[in-house]
């Protein structure tokens, strides 16, 4: 599907097209990740009111984390059946673009929590369209050999938007409708760019089953996990991502219930701690990326993140200051940057059908959505836990459980056998 103008004389694909795919990513996560990350907890903050803020929270993004699983798969399924012109991926980046609009125009201006978890359900219906699409374009035209670098720079793009929107909230967290709009404002150069200089091909009808509702439900399914080493793929990077989504979900509340960091400060706090976490994350992954293509070999790369991802997770256990939580963010952030710069490559490589990647990828995608939906469910119990005289907000037994669920992430990659 990669055409010769796409390639340099050693066979590699051309930089502009890896930066332009990296920047579709990265405008696709700004605009969704802001939210998850500060905006989504400062506005059910207003409108849900203290007491209720955490029901409200654990609510909304569990639905909408939910509703991603059930409709990634779908959107994948379609955009491998997708004959347009302009090819299968592009149609439904577009129109991820938009729908991300329309869910954060609704989020933005919503006065109550029902209309502003509406919003955030059209927000994941839309972007998870875009994300099945722009995930199979690795599979699509990324060679082999350059799995890991661009493995890494995908990883990259989501710690460069997490950077991005923590540190455009300090100065957009007075205006409702800027805080959650001007995250969005790098999709539509994002997208354009995309269209212009990543190649895409419509599908090949009969090359694929024809698709009714019923096989567009069946996608949902687990006939993808049937593989062996597909479904050791997806276990290890659902436990994982499930440690590191305690953090990501209640970086706000820990700062402000458990450090005590005033409600006024958290955007400069976050300013602080998501910079360094964003620095380190990059270098990591970048580098890691390349080495492990160099070396050949995914499985070291992977089961080490996830150990030191585990370490810096229960380090946050016995954070009591601000400065021993950088401490622990650090580990974490370097555990994420290798984690993230190799793991989509290994998931690639162990995909059952690359005719099927955007459907395949977006099974995989569950293992992202999934843990966001669980983390807020089960934290309410674990921060519930009356140990060593905490009660209402056990916040070290919420990281001690996150890391140890990372750490068994790390073991379930052992025993796969098509890759290193």
């Amino acid at each position: 599907m990669t055409s010769a103008a796409t390639m340099d004389q050693h066979g590699r694909l051309d930089w502009k097209v890896m930066l332009a795919y990296w920047f579709a990513q990265f405008a696709a996560w700004l605009a969704l990740l802001t939210p998850v990350i500060i905006t989504i907890a400062l506005k059910i903050s207003v409108i849900a009111g203290p007491e209720g803020k955490a029901k409200w929270l654990g609510l909304i993004l569990g639905l909408g984390a939910a509703t991603a699983m059930i409709s990634a798969p779908i959107w994948g399924a379609i955009s491998d059946r997708t004959t347009a012109r302009m090819g299968r991926r592009k149609p439904w980046i577009i129109a991820g673009a938009a729908s991300l609009l329309v869910g954060l125009s609704i989020m933005a201006l919503a006065s109550d929590p029902l209309m502003f978890g509406l919003g955030w359900l059209v927000c994941q219906i839309g972007s998870n369209a875009a994300q099945a699409a722009l995930n199979a374009v690795m599979s699509d035209i990324v060679p082999e050999g350059q799995h890991g670098l661009m493995s890494a720079l995908l990883g990259a793009s989501m710690t460069a938007a997490m950077v991005t929107g923590v540190f455009l909230t300090q100065f957009t967290h007075g205006s409702s409708l800027a805080m959650f709009l001007v995250p969005w404002l790098a999709s539509p150069l994002a997208v354009a760019l995309f269209l212009w200089v990543v190649p895409d091909s419509p599908a090949v009808p009969r090359r694929m089953e024809r698709v009714t509702l019923g096989k567009l439900f069946a996608s949902v399914g687990i006939a993808s996990l049937r593989h062996r080493d597909f479904a050791l793929a997806f276990a290890s990077r659902f436990l994982v991502l499930l440690g590191s989504a305690f953090a990501l979900t209640y970086q706000v509340y820990y700062l402000t219930d458990y450090l005590h960091v005033p409600a006024d400060q958290v955007a400069r706090f976050m300013v602080l701690s998501t910079g360094m976490m964003g620095t380190l994350t990059f270098v990591v992954s970048c580098f890691g990326g390349w080495l492990s293509d160099r070396v050949g070999r995914r499985k070291p790369f992977v089961c080490g993140a996830a150990v030191l991802l585990s370490v810096g997770l229960i380090a946050m256990a016995t954070a009591t200051s601000f400065d021993g939580f950088l401490a622990a963010a650090a580990l974490v952030s370097v555990g994420q940057g290798m984690y993230y710069a190799v793991d989509i490559a290994l998931c690639v490589e162990v995909l059952p059908n690359r005719d099927n990647a955007a459907r395949d990828m977006a099974v995989l995608q569950i293992a992202n959505s999934l843990p966001q939906s669980l983390a807020p469910t089960i934290a309410p119990l674990l921060l519930g836990l009356t140990i060593g005289g905490l009660s209402g907000g056990n916040y070290p037994a919420l990281f001690v459980f996150a890391g140890l669920v990372a750490l068994i992430g790390a073991a379930v990659i052992l025993p796969i056998r098509k890759v290193r």
